[in-house]
């Protein structure tokens, strides 16, 4: 293998990777506060890719052309603001439901709400496959030894590493931060301290929701979004957050690189059998520690 070859299949992995960081740290950041491993979160993810593809075909390539900051804010703020009312509009009353009830309960309501959104994305946006490339081209091209790799998919890495940063900031730093991880470790010691258990859960599901958004927006230039989006970064995110660990912000970083890396891999040499390798790491994974990578400790 080539160097610049070498150096396409890293940037490829971080990229994917960061695509799933967005989604398996929504999840983690839930699964804190609330306890569910929530199914439908990977639709968030589709519902950010399908709005930022309507409004960059409908509004923004007619209202502002070829612009650039145009084409790359815009549809991440409206997919960030779309997810969010769709989040606590039909996803948080779900979860609130289903908040207590036993995992297999939890897991059968999430994964129907998938199955809902699913078929809302399709009366909305029919079943053709939506595209809009035109930032992935417009920032055109750059030199890897001798080959040319997208600016975009750079763009997209250094975004949400910058993300990253604010994240564990936000988890570690700050005033939410504490609050929120003593709810995840003791949320009844936490409210009879008098912290607003609602309100936490509420901010925690915005904070997800819009991670999640960002990702499908930051996706949809590399790929048109498509019915079955949704179940297919499920299973991604999934993977993810089994190797990476549970209720962990170093689980998210470290499942969604590990799954990157051989899912890559995988794609390259072995397409056939993508699921399997992942499936296969993810097995190796729990039978040498059961809580994942990062998971047992916490947030």
């Amino acid at each position: 293998m080539s160097l610049s070859l070498a150096a396409l299949y890293a940037l490829d992995t971080l990229f994917y990777a960061s695509l799933i960081f967005l989604i398996v740290s929504g999840l983690n950041i839930i699964y804190g506060v609330l306890r569910i491993v929530n199914l439908a979160h990977a639709t968030l993810f589709a519902l950010g890719a399908y709005t930022a593809a309507w409004i960059t075909s409908t509004y923004i390539v007619k209202v502002f052309g070829d612009s650039l900051i145009a084409l790359i804010a815009l549809p991440l703020l409206t997919a960030a603001i779309v997810t969010v009312i769709a989040s606590l509009a039909l996803v948080m009353p779900i979860l609130a439901y289903a908040h207590g009830k036993g995992d297999a309960f939890q897991l059968i309501v999430t994964f129907g709400l998938l199955l809902v959104f699913e078929e809302l994305f399709q009366i909305i946006w029919g079943r053709a496959p939506l595209a809009a490339n035109q930032a992935y081209f417009a920032l055109g091209f750059m030199d890897l030894i001798d080959r040319k790799y997208p600016v975009y998919k750079i763009m997209v890495i250094t975004f949400t590493g910058f993300l990253a940063v604010i994240l564990w900031y936000m988890i570690y730093r700050s005033r939410f931060g504490l609050v929120f991880r003593a709810v995840a470790m003791d949320p009844e010691m936490s409210s009879a301290l008098g912290v607003n258990i609602g309100r936490v859960v509420v901010m925690a599901i915005i904070l997800a929701s819009v991670l999640a958004g960002l990702g499908g927006a930051l996706y949809l230039p590399v790929a048109s979004i498509a019915p079955g989006v949704s179940l297919e970064f499920l299973i991604i995110a999934f993977v993810g957050l089994v190797i990476g660990g549970l209720g962990s912000f170093a689980g998210s970083l470290i499942g969604a690189f590990v799954v990157s890396f051989f899912r890559t891999f995988s794609i390259i040499f072995i397409p056939e059998l993508e699921l399997v390798v992942l499936f296969a790491v993810a097995a190796l994974v729990l039978l040498v520690k059961p809580e994942g990578i990062g998971g047992g400790k916490g947030w």
